[in-house]
């Protein structure tokens, strides 16, 4: 246990946790995707971004969208983003 690079890893293991599964991060990120449409509500508000059973950006109609996660890659929730403009479009769960 008196093993400093021992101590090393573990210090670094906990911070790498702070800062990337901290609670206080994903509230923040939280709070911004609760705040976007869900699918459903973004394609009634925009019936023109369905086009030929694919949605489409609103701002520039482009079609090929991009699922990000949330908080990391394997995050269930989703945000879908357009990558011509960076668009933030709509949230999935």
């Amino acid at each position: 246990m008196s093993n400093p690079l021992f101590l090393l890893i573990v210090l670094a293991f906990f911070i790498f946790y702070w800062v990337y599964y901290c609670d206080g991060r994903k509230r923040a990120n939280r709070a911004g995707w609760q705040a976007l449409p869900t699918r459903e509500q973004y394609l009634a508000q925009h019936p023109d971004a369905l086009v030929d059973d694919q949605i489409a950006c609103h701002h520039c109609h482009h079609r090929d969208l991009q699922a990000q996660g949330l908080v990391h890659l394997a995050d269930f929730r989703h945000q879908y983003v357009c990558p011509h403009c960076h668009q933030v479009l709509f949230r999935t769960q």
